[in-house]
């Protein structure tokens, strides 16, 4: 691939392919390329898009152009709304649909390489979940069909081919997913030019503004990091706004980076909407801990800004060892003391490290009489509100410094243990564990659960003086949780009625690349 560095694509990533999905999986997952290439004749679409993953290039730094991959898109049939190009970005379109839509989504791949496309967040019939075993070669093509069924909310979709997810969602391919419905629209909430959506990502380049990825094998087991971050594939954008309330919908659209967000003056960041939709009232703090593949919406309030003023969004500044791996007791250090050791990554800007993400000049005076409301979405069952469900520990630990697992075990494209099959409807909570590995080696991971939210219902152990904690929205409905190290977290999840094989995994892309995932079924 032209202006395309990936070192770390030799002997161990056609090793690891081999040792976590073997040859036989890979012969499974090619018969799957052909499937949902039929239109069902019964199903009557009430919004039907084409969706294409190609090569292309974005202007992203002065000078020449860099070499990406991207989704483009148009609409066939239904609103020419539910398809907005982001505007000067690689990032894919921001589909906008309504809950109760019947949605046919016509993907083509264009790629060199086989693909398929995951609608992160949403509760889906298996074969439209996007799955690695039914990812579609080169020049094929793949059929979805679904019901939108999930709340209001901010969503996103991204390849999720297994060994290529990371490398995939890096060179481009993302976009927004947002869904509508008449309760959150009744709220009256900023809408319209008062609707921001901001999709963050970290990227590194090489001095011909080409994308480098994966310099070494330790980038993987410690998560890729870029050394610039960019908002919509412009770095340190500005945005020129009015004196007036919005709303701002982020996603961490980072393979592996953390990010502490806080405004430049100090003011609280309030939340009214996290990955699930609507929170059931309002949140203040002072900043935002947000994980690879969370989302959050904020209300911005600039009524009493004066014209000119500028307010930037940025990451603040966190203790590496609160997020990254780290060799306790090495050098005489305790694990967070400074004689410790952290496992070192290629990027220039370490994992906590402070950067400016963009900013917002107050251009023009304009009236605005908006309402925070005190209460928005529905109200989340108290943790001990549901009878007493099934628990299952789940250890997020390394083997040799080098693999990631969950309970010891790696990504095979159909294993299921017995622990991870659930019947249809059932409620069950899981406790995951993350344990860490050889000399303390500890790292903070977002388990992402397809198919269905669940609640984070409680946090035990980790360090007190870990910074991250007190930014971290558990409230509401989520679909991606973040492990700090040394700590447990409990969820409780009502698993879909839609019947198949499902995913879950750790979010750093690398990790789930390496084989940090695994298949639960449900029956």
């Amino acid at each position: 691939m032209n202006g395309w560095k990936n070192e770390a694509e030799g002997t161990w990533r056609r090793r690891d392919i081999l040792k976590s999905v073997g040859l036989a999986a890979i012969v499974k997952a090619t018969a799957g390329w052909a499937a949902g290439s039929t239109a069902t004749q019964s199903f009557l679409p009430d919004v039907e898009l084409a969706l294409t993953a190609e090569p292309g290039e974005a202007r992203i730094l002065p000078g020449a152009p860099t070499q990406v991959w991207r989704y483009t898109g148009r609409v066939i049939k239904g609103p020419q709304e539910a398809l907005q190009p982001v505007p000067n970005s690689y990032l894919g379109p921001t589909l906008r649909l309504q809950r109760g839509q019947r949605v046919r989504i016509r993907f083509s791949n264009r790629l060199p390489n086989p693909s398929i496309v995951h609608w992160h967040g949403l509760d889906l019939p298996e074969e439209a979940d996007g799955h690695p075993r039914r990812v579609v070669a080169s020049g094929g093509s793949y059929l979805y069909e679904f019901t939108v069924t999930d709340p209001a909310g901010t969503y996103w979709y991204h390849p999720h081919p297994h060994m290529e997810t990371g490398s995939q969602v890096y060179r481009g391919l993302a976009g927004l997913l947002i869904v509508e419905d008449p309760k959150e629209q009744a709220l009256n909430l900023p809408a319209g030019q008062q609707e921001l959506t901001w999709v963050i990502q970290d990227r590194r380049f090489d001095a011909r503004n080409q994308l480098v990825y994966a310099s070494s094998r330790m980038d993987s087991v410690t998560g890729f990091l870029g050394d610039r971050v960019l908002v919509n594939g412009t770095e340190r954008p500005q945005f020129a706004l009015a004196s007036r309330v919005y709303r701002a919908r982020i996603l961490n659209g980072s393979n592996a980076r953390i990010y502490k967000l806080g405004w430049s003056d100090g003011t609280p960041v309030t939340v009214i909407g996290g990955q699930g939709g609507l929170l059931e009232a309002p949140v203040t703090q002072p900043f935002v801990t947000l994980a690879p593949a969370q989302r959050v919406d904020l209300w911005i309030d600039l009524r009493s800004r004066p014209v000119g003023s500028i307010l930037e969004l940025r990451s603040v500044e966190f203790a590496a060892a609160d997020a990254s791996v780290e060799m306790a007791g090495m050098m005489g250090g305790r694990g967070r003391g400074r004689g410790s050791m952290m496992m070192a990554n290629s990027s220039a800007l370490a994992q906590g490290g402070a950067v400016s993400l963009l900013s917002i000049r107050v251009a023009r005076r304009e009236e605005d009489n908006a309402a925070l409301p005190a209460r928005l979405g529905p109200a989340v069952p108290a943790a001990d509100a549901a009878a007493a469900a099934p628990t299952r520990r789940i250890m997020l630990d390394v083997q040799g410094m080098q693999q990631w697992t969950i309970d010891g075990r790696v990504f095979g494209m159909t294993d299921v243990a017995d622990s991870e099959t659930v019947a249809a409807g059932s409620t069950h909570e899981w406790e995951f564990v993350n344990a860490g590995g050889p000399m303390g080696m500890q790292m903070a991971h977002p388990i992402h659960l397809h198919g269905r939210h669940f609640q984070v219902v409680g946090r035990s152990g980790g360090d007190p003086a870990n910074t991250l904690r007190d930014g971290l929205i558990d409230r509401g409905w989520t679909d991606t949780v973040l492990v700090l190290p040394q700590e447990s977290v409990r969820i409780r999840v009502t698993f879909s009625n839609h019947r198949g094989l499902y995913l879950y995994h750790c979010h750093i892309l690398e990790h789930e690349d390496m084989g940090m995932m695994r298949n639960f079924r449900i029956v």
